[in-house]
């Protein structure tokens, strides 16, 4: 959480370059799979793999890292959310900050999200008594929808609270870091 001041300008590290990677590799495998691959491909199967793989990363980042994507920063108390609506409703969301507690549920559903796929995704092709499961591909169908539902929220969030709050969220997740005058 290094930050230097220059001028006018404060910069802050927000996000470390491991959590912009999961993030990033997330979300193109997200997009490869839901929109493009065929279901059970061979490219399917292999990029839902690197997805559980930079899920369970993650995971044990939250452990170790000691900025704003550990995980000892959780604070889902109501008071937590009510300081994150008073910053939403003066308009000013401090520099200095990570996951709110929406956020940091939103990343728990996309970790459950991601795990889930993984081990249904994995029974039905791995499994001979499974293949072909219907109620198998219901679920993992299911989920693949309900992450999809989560990452349009997820974008709106990013783009109402930036607006709102007057902070930069997609800059930090793109460089790491976050400026403002």
């Amino acid at each position: 959480m290094k930050s230097t001041n220059t001028g006018k300008q404060t910069t802050v590290r927000i996000w470390d370059p491991l959590i912009r990677i999961v993030h990033w590799t997330l979300v193109a495998v997200f997009i490869a799979n839901y929109f493009f691959l065929e279901p059970g491909s061979q490219w399917h199967q292999w990029l839902g793999y690197i997805a559980v793989t930079a899920i369970l990363v993650r995971i044990v980042w939250g452990f170790i890292d000691s900025g704003y994507g550990s995980f000892q920063r959780i604070d889902l108390s109501r008071q937590a959310l009510r300081k994150h609506l008073n910053h939403l409703k003066e308009r000013k969301i401090p520099v200095k900050s990570g996951h709110n507690p929406v956020g940091w549920l939103m990343i728990f559903a996309v970790i459950l999200l991601f795990l889930g796929l993984g081990v249904t995704g994995f029974l039905m092709e791995e499994v001979d008594a499974l293949f072909g499961n219907p109620t198998l591909e219901l679920i993992h169908g299911w989920l693949a929808d309900t992450l999809y539902g989560a990452a349009l929220i997820h974008v709106a969030a990013v783009v109402i609270v930036g607006w709102r709050g007057r902070i930069q969220l997609i800059r930090p997740m793109l460089t790491g870091k976050r400026s403002k005058s």
